[in-house]
């Protein structure tokens, strides 16, 4: 499987030596994309001066019984999660290839290296449902296949600390305190994930920030373990997996979903982990074994 194009890692090199902190992002849309979106999150990216995708308006749609986030944890293998009803499931990156057993509401992909490494799983599996993703993942998408993207329903996941073509901010900004919450150390969370998204370390906070907006009765948790993030996935084998960030990440990851905990009280959103291998239990989050 391919990863990460030698030119890719040389353009995010070059942009850290001549760009400074507060603009090296930049470089994830270079150097042929562009994208023009409102505070709602609608708008178009461009591609090579033409319209390449089209942009939502706010986020998942409200109202909704369940959303459950589907991850790639190793739990996953024993479960089944065609069990949860139609389009109430959010994919996130190499769930996607359970988009024929579990029509999804969504696929979420954050890493533009989930894009060189599987082009061929999103090749295969382009389920018809939003589709969210980050600036960089976009133009990794669109530089294997320029049409793939027109007609989709997008929304955008973006680094609310990261704007594409506006400088760095930090999450005390001004422009951005009336929609972040802040927990009792360094986490945030975005009530407003549309406008951007307060990263953790994984692409289930980000989804998670999108799921709580649309305020359902209930958000599950499967394939999101946390706990042994450095076994293969359930769709891996041993010695054919892909790194991850999470094991040196688990503790920013925890009280980022500590506050998430927090928000769903406020809101009387139910929370059940179907993975009872899950960090999620250690820190109050019910398990049961619906899958």
């Amino acid at each position: 499987m391919s990863d990460t194009p030698l030119h890719r890692k040389l353009v995010k090199l070059g942009f850290q030596l001549t760009h400074g902190r507060e603009t090296r992002h930049h470089y994830a849309l270079w150097p042929h994309g562009a994208l023009n979106h409102a505070p709602d999150g609608s708008g178009t990216l461009m591609w090579r001066g033409k319209p390449a995708a089209t942009l939502l308006a706010g986020g998942l749609p409200a109202g909704l019984q369940e959303i459950t986030l589907i991850g790639s944890g190793p739990s996953l293998r024993d479960q089944a999660p065609e069990r949860l009803p139609p389009r109430s499931a959010i994919l996130l990156n190499g769930a996607i290839s359970l988009s024929g057993r579990v029509p999804p509401l969504a696929i979420a992909i954050e890493d533009e290296r989930f894009i060189w490494r599987h082009w061929t799983m999103l090749r295969e599996h382009t389920p018809d449902c939003y589709w969210m993703l980050a600036p960089a993942v976009m133009r990794a998408i669109l530089q294997r296949d320029a049409l793939i993207l027109q007609d989709r329903r997008i929304l955008l996941i973006e680094d609310i600390t990261k704007p594409t073509g506006r400088k760095r901010r930090s999450l005390d900004d001004p422009a951005i305190r009336d929609f972040v919450r802040r927990g009792g150390d360094a986490s945030g969370l975005s009530q407003a994930p549309w406008r951007g998204v307060v990263p953790a370390g994984t692409i289930a906070f980000s989804a998670m920030q999108f799921a709580l907006a649309a305020r359902p009765a209930q958000i599950g948790l499967a394939g999101i373990d946390l706990s042994n993030a450095d076994a293969p996935r359930f769709n891996e084998t041993a010695g054919n997996t892909a790194p991850s960030g999470i094991v040196s990440a688990l503790t920013r990851i925890l009280a980022a979903f500590t506050l998430a905990k927090d928000e769903a009280t406020r809101h009387n959103i139910k929370l059940a982990c179907y993975s009872q291998h899950s960090a999620l239990c250690g820190i109050g989050y019910p398990f049961q074994p619906r899958l």
